[in-house]
């Protein structure tokens, strides 16, 4: 299994339409306010894809249905929370690999919520 974000192709929606309907398949949460946090582009010389990162508040009452993505599309996604120091403690250690998860959570670490005051 590897851990990442909720994220999925724009399908022509705009990239906080795609998120927000990502957010609900993979992980059942209708979540709030959207902050579009950067874009970037994953590798420059021979991938054209650019990526939209956003971050948004969910919790027990955002919870609409279980998740776990599209069984039609080959989805097969077990949501999966984590205190943020074990988070970042799974990036040194490897057993976070995904780069989209990993600039999110250095993000949450440097200017997001968990920033140092």
């Amino acid at each position: 299994m590897l851990l990442e974000t909720a994220a999925g192709l724009l399908d022509g929606d705009s990239p906080e339409e795609a998120i927000r309907r990502e957010a609900a398949e993979e992980t059942g949460h209708t979540v709030g306010t959207a902050e579009h946090v950067f874009d970037s582009y994953m590798s420059p010389g021979s991938v054209t894809e650019r990526l939209h990162f956003f971050a948004a508040p969910y919790g027990q009452a955002t919870a609409t249905t279980g998740g776990g993505g599209i069984a039609a599309e080959g989805e097969d996604i077990t949501t999966v929370e984590l205190p943020f120091d074990q988070a970042l403690t799974m990036i040194r250690d490897g057993a976070i690999l995904d780069a989209k998860t990993i600039m999110l959570l250095q993000w949450a670490a440097l200017d997001g919520p968990f920033r140092p005051a």
